[in-house]
């Protein structure tokens, strides 16, 4: 139990540190990706953004190998707030973002996990610049991670994006949260 406290941990910190950076987030205008988690946790989830990442929404259920729900939640970001609502409990937080005077999560991701361009590799259909570090594998296109394999505390957590669209309009219902 305790290594799934430090991979959720591990994950939380993961996705506050990189949405508390200002400016662009991507090198795309908007985009909407699934992916799907394996290794030691099965689950999927939904990112959508616009506006270079300004505003986005992430979606996500994951479980244990043996089935048991670890998280099922949405989050949207707007104007440097983060709003998490838990889709069981109906339980929203919200926390204000502040952030560094840095313009690339990505990079700056990166940077902090001491990550190494290492090559490329394609995963659905696009053209990603792979990154290895001591926590694992990450792969970035145009700024976007569609890919991760990360392990902590021996738990390996592995998240590759299976759909990526670029050309449809995000329905805006995506970036509010409905606790009813």
């Amino acid at each position: 139990m305790k290594n799934y406290q430090l991979l959720i941990l591990f994950s939380i910190l993961f996705v506050t540190v990189t949405k508390a950076q200002p400016g662009n987030r991507y090198q795309i205008q908007s985009a909407q990706i699934n992916y799907v988690y394996s290794g030691d946790f099965s689950g999927s989830e939904q990112l959508c953004f616009e506006n270079f990442g300004l505003k986005k929404a992430i979606v996500k259920k994951l479980f244990t190998k043996n089935g048991k729900e670890i998280t099922d939640t949405k989050a949207v970001l707007k104007n440097d707030t983060l709003t998490e609502l838990n889709l069981n409990t109906h339980q929203k937080q919200t926390t204000p973002l502040h952030h560094e005077n840095t313009t690339n999560e990505t990079l700056s991701m990166l940077k902090a996990g001491n990550f190494k361009k290492t090559g490329e590799e394609t995963i659905a259909g696009y053209t990603c610049q792979k990154h290895s570090g001591e926590m694992g594998v990450i792969c970035i296109w145009k700024g976007v991670i569609l890919k991760s394999e990360i392990t902590v505390a021996d738990k390996k957590i592995v998240k590759t994006a299976v759909r990526i669209d670029t050309a449809s309009a995000i329905k805006p219902s995506l970036f509010t949260l409905n606790d009813n």
